[in-house]
């Protein structure tokens, strides 16, 4: 059952009922590589995470990483300018988890029961835990003018998201849905039309209040720069296996510190 604190901050079909069985939307997120659960959070929810996110602005952290899509070493094997080695990049600002209030109803959604057995059916998993270390769980991403995600595909299989604020112009999410591997090979050659922009991906408008649940391990991936405005996207991360914490390196990149 759903926590009296969090009723009135899901939109007005994300009830009690809703929540009991995600399986049946699994077949779709296999099919298509992506969910969007439409004003998953409210009007009155939405005001409450954008005051809290404003406030919490001044204290996030300003990073810059370089990578390749696969986010892997690189591999002498292949041309600089290969679609194994290219070098994408990003931009943005962060709030780790926990800068986050422990009263904050993102907190209340992370670890609410039923919203977890909701997740954990919809995924196929048998199990979700938090991140072992303190910064990793819940953060909020900041994409201020100019700032932008790169190619890239995820580490885990599955990406979920919550847009609180969108911005103006620009911040288009696009990507290539299970195209990573071709006869049980890495697909170099698509990828690097990719790259080229010799194709197109599919292109998701989502709205303020959006839930967003990705296969994004297979399915290539981007968010063009943000034009006019703000983007401010909630990330939801968790892992199959208890005790794991995100590498020292990558906390370092996103957060600025390890602890």
């Amino acid at each position: 059952m759903i926590h009296s604190d969090l009723k009135s901050i899901f939109g007005t079909k994300y009830n009690d009922e809703f929540f009991k069985n995600g399986s049946r939307h699994k077949e779709l997120l296999d099919k298509n590589g992506i969910l969007i659960f439409n004003s998953f959070i409210s009007d009155v929810g939405l005001k409450i995470l954008k005051k809290e996110a404003g406030e919490l602005k001044k204290d996030s952290y300003k990073s810059s990483s370089e990578y390749n899509v696969y986010i892997s070493e690189f591999d002498d094997n292949f041309p600089k300018n290969s679609s194994r080695n290219r070098i994408m990049s990003t931009t943005k600002k962060c709030i780790p988890n926990d800068l986050i209030p422990k009263n904050s109803i993102l907190q209340k959604i992370y670890d609410s029961p039923i919203i977890r057995s909701f997740f954990l059916d919809l995924l196929n998993k048998e199990e979700l835990h938090p991140y072992e270390d303190s910064l990793s769980s819940i953060n909020i991403n900041y994409y201020d003018k100019g700032d932008a995600l790169g190619w890239h595909f995820d580490n885990s299989d599955f990406t979920i998201t919550l847009l609180v604020k969108n911005c103006s112009k620009g911040g288009v999410y696009e990507f290539f849905n299970n195209i990573r591997y071709k006869d049980n090979k890495e697909n170099y050659d698509f990828v690097e039309k990719i790259l080229d922009k010799k194709v197109k991906g599919t292109k998701v408008n989502s709205l303020e209040g959006d839930l967003m649940i990705f296969k994004g391990n297979t399915s290539i991936h981007q968010v063009t720069a943000v034009e006019e405005g703000e983007r401010v996207l909630v990330t939801f991360n968790y892992n199959e296996t208890k005790g794991v914490s995100l590498s020292e390196q990558s906390r370092k990149t996103f957060f600025g510190r390890i602890k």
